[in-house]
């Protein structure tokens, strides 16, 4: 217990327990100043304990009170005495108080219920085993649940196409592609390409699906290139070439053709192009051809090459070894634009042991429907190079295809 002049200040668990204390100290007519509560002892800030202070004095003659002599007050009722004692309680602040009067009671006795659960924890903890309260139970590691899989969503159907979409198809069958790839081009161009164009562009959508499916030739370089053109009898590949000497030897170009083994020498070859200053030179093998070419540093090297088909395995054997001891960098499949599919499905077959790297389109003026030959170098992934015509040879650009596929 500590003083300070008349006021004292008393300690306990609770304020039942208190204020018996102010009564044996001061009288029944004591003036409670003031009241505090906190906790006190414990470890490291677990297990405290509460505690009441209560600071009161006696009451001076002027405070004495008939009736609250011998009368058990409660905490808030001391309050309000305190608030009378120093001129602040009013008749409004007296009724708050004495409503409030049952609850403080019990929360006084919840207060002093708590502390005891404490106190009976902390001894609980004092008297517990070595390790954390005791053995800790261990848990074992489970497999992962296996992830039910979502169902998949509802593909939403694409767009209804317009009734012109079923007359391009017929069109672009009609001129020698499959119908499965005419279904799937047209199919392209509604679902992707009609978004942003009106209905009556359809036709022009289809062409432009159409191009961008089309390898063409493309970064062959400035350097030089040595060019073979490989295919059956009749499928045009002398006139490819000697269209493509007649074009380099136009733009000042050294360019020379070789003849290997040619039926006629290479003749016929020699004679078509010899007005244009084109040399031809005939070899019956690579190694001829090459000694004829040893001093010639020619920018464009044209072969053209016998005959090959299904039906001759073993010239086409002899054909590769010799591509090959020429240095030939591109392999040009020459594929007449009249081909049918099957045919021309059964020729690249059968010339692939000779490295085909490029597809030229032959005898290009002979129909408007070279489907077939555009498909195979679609499906193939082998790039257009060349459109030859009887008196023209192009590159090949897949916009003009299509429109010749589509007109």
């Amino acid at each position: 217990m500590d003083t300070t002049a008349e006021t004292k200040t008393f300690r306990g668990r609770s304020l039942d327990e208190v204020l018996p204390q102010v009564r044996t100290e001061l009288g029944a007519d004591a003036i409670v100043l003031r009241r505090r509560e906190g906790l006190a002892g414990g470890v490291a800030g677990f297990f405290q304990r509460s505690f009441v202070e209560v600071d009161a004095r006696p009451p001076l003659p002027a405070e004495h009170s008939a009736d609250l002599v011998g009368r058990h007050r409660s905490p808030l009722e001391l309050r309000s005495d305190r608030a009378t004692a120093e001129g602040l309680a009013t008749p409004a602040v007296q009724a708050l108080v004495q409503q409030a009067a049952p609850f403080a009671d019990a929360l006084s006795t919840a207060s002093e219920r708590a502390a005891e659960v404490l106190a009976a924890a902390a001894a609980d903890a004092e008297a517990a085993p070595a390790g954390l309260y005791g053995p800790q139970p261990t848990y074992e590691p489970t497999e992962p649940a296996a992830e039910v899989a979502a169902p998949p969503a509802a593909a939403r159907p694409a767009p209804a196409p317009p009734a012109a979409a079923a007359g391009l198809e017929a069109k672009l069958a009609a001129s020698g592609l499959s119908a499965a790839l005419a279904a799937d081009v047209v199919g392209e161009a509604v679902a992707h390409g009609l978004p942003f164009s009106a209905p009556k562009q359809l036709k022009k959508l289809v062409r432009a699906a159409l191009a961008r499916r089309m390898p063409v030739l493309s970064d062959v370089g400035p350097g030089a290139r040595r060019i073979a053109f490989v295919g059956a009898g009749g499928a045009g590949k002398s006139a490819a070439i000697a269209g493509l000497a007649r074009a380099y030897a136009a733009a000042d170009a050294e360019v020379v053709v070789v003849a290997l083994r040619s039926p006629d020498g290479g003749c016929d070859l020699a004679a078509e192009l010899e007005p244009a200053g084109v040399s031809v030179v005939a070899a019956a093998d690579a190694a001829q051809a090459q000694r004829r070419l040893a001093r010639r540093g020619a920018l464009v090297t044209l072969i053209d090459t016998p005959g090959a088909g299904p039906a001759q395995r073993s010239e086409v054997a002899a054909l590769a070894a010799d591509l090959q001891a020429l240095g030939a960098g591109e392999v040009h499949l020459t594929l007449p634009a009249t081909l049918s599919a099957a045919a021309a499905d059964e020729l690249a077959a059968a010339l692939a042991p000779l490295g085909i790297t490029h597809v030229a389109l032959t005898h290009a003026d002979q129909t408007a429907r070279p489907g077939a030959p555009v498909e195979l170098a679609m499906s193939a992934r082998k790039p257009l190079s060349y459109v030859c015509a009887r008196d023209a040879v192009s590159p090949a650009d897949a916009a003009e295809l299509a429109q010749r596929l589509l007109p």
